[in-house]
């Protein structure tokens, strides 16, 4: 029997990877965008920026076309349009008292709050007063206009702290939404409803947010043809772009790879952030890879062991620890010394001190967590409170 065989592992039965087939078999033809697509995509561009631009003669109007362009995932190529466009319309008294008049009904309301907190602008709650009654609740029959009524809800998301109007908003839309969602209304909407009660659509993946209103617009009587399929041919870009980063990252590992890539995505799917995803996905594997060699494999020897070479940097593993353990240590190593090559050429030298720094102090606490449950140890991170039959002596 070898000696490896002999040692008593903390050993976890993990599931089976099921990423592994669907990650090798993308085709190259699957992993580009021809010539006609790109050119068609330029084309578009141009016509969606020329009907954006031509909104502006109507304030209201030019929101309703951002709103639509971000939640069709598209605004990041007008980004400094839309915030002086925004800019322009926040600063504007006419604008201002225009959205407090009658004749800005919920739905437009709404749809306005959310894009100026979305980009930055906090308009101010007071432009929903218009809408309560004497009693100060919202007025019962805004409840017919299932529009307004979503807007709302969607709007009650921005609020910030001491807000008690949005409070008010949110508790009286999100209950009439349930209400409405069980009634005669258009299918595209009641999945609309029935997703935002759900998951609200700010506090969504943006891609995946993305591709549901995709959706809900092509449903809609007013939509925008042009736009609608600007956005279409954008989305595959995109994701033909994201699936090619999805390859990079295979390369360290098949484990975990499609969770720690949608993690890096969440955080921005814009292209001009493809290697920062990349690098942020490989680094979530990683301390992926270390959590699990601490928790699920490594003794306490081999352990100190691994985490004192981590602590010194060595350029190898050190020899008394297991192949396995080798391997993680290596591909950490061989990662964070490249990157720290590339920072450097990028002029952001010191940069990866700080990574190191922080990996570290990440492999510290792992290693305490692991001397932690040798021991037996239960810690509590606050002061252990009374129990009744102390109170009661």
């Amino acid at each position: 029997m070898s000696m490896e065989s002999e040692v008593h592992r903390p050993l976890a039965d993990y599931s089976a990877n099921i990423w592994e087939d669907l990650l090798t078999h993308f085709s190259k033809s699957e992993l580009g965008s021809t010539d006609t697509s790109k050119e068609k995509h330029r084309t578009l561009k141009e016509a969606v920026k020329e009907s954006f631009m031509a909104s502006k003669v109507n304030p209201i109007e030019n929101i309703k076309f951002i709103d639509s362009l971000s939640r069709l995932g598209v605004s990041y190529h007008f980004e400094i349009d839309i915030i002086e466009q925004l800019g322009n319309s926040f600063d504007s008294l006419d604008f201002n008292r225009l959205i407090r008049h009658d004749e800005c009904d919920l739905y437009t309301v709404g749809l306005l709050f959310q894009v100026f907190r979305q980009f930055g602008f906090k308009l101010s709650a007071d432009v929903f007063e218009k809408f309560k009654s004497e009693d100060v609740k919202f007025k019962e029959h805004l409840v017919a206009d299932t529009s307004g009524i979503l807007s709302l809800y969607e709007a009650s998301q921005w609020n910030t702290h001491g807000e008690d109007i949005i409070d008010q908003a949110l508790a009286f839309s999100s209950c009439h939404l349930e209400e409405i969602y069980f009634q005669s209304i258009p299918q595209h909407l009641a999945v609309r409803i029935k997703n935002a009660l759900k998951h609200p659509y700010h506090k969504g993946i943006s891609r995946i947010e993305t591709r549901k209103y995709i959706s809900y617009y092509e449903a809609e009587e007013k939509r925008d043809a042009v736009l609608l399929e600007f956005s279409k041919i954008d989305f595959n870009m995109l994701q033909i772009l994201h699936r090619t980063e999805l390859t990079c990252v295979t390369r360290y590992t098949r484990h975990r790879v499609a969770e720690a890539y949608l993690w890096s995505l969440g955080a921005y799917f814009e292209p001009q952030y493809s290697q920062a995803r990349v690098k942020t996905a490989i680094a979530i594997i990683i301390f992926t890879m270390l959590d699990d060699t601490y928790d699920a494999f490594g003794t306490m020897e081999e352990l100190e062991i691994f985490t004192d070479a981590i602590e010194k940097w060595l350029p190898s593993p050190p020899d008394m620890i297991p192949e396995s353990m080798k391997y993680v240590y290596r591909i950490m190593v061989d990662f964070y010394d490249k990157l720290e090559e590339e920072l450097e050429k990028e002029g952001r030298s010191g940069c990866d001190f700080h990574l190191k720094k922080s990996l570290k102090t990440t492999a510290n606490g792992y290693m305490q967590e692991a001397k932690w449950l040798k021991e037996i140890k239960v810690t509590c991170f606050r002061k252990e409170k009374p129990t009744v039959s102390a109170l009661k002596q």
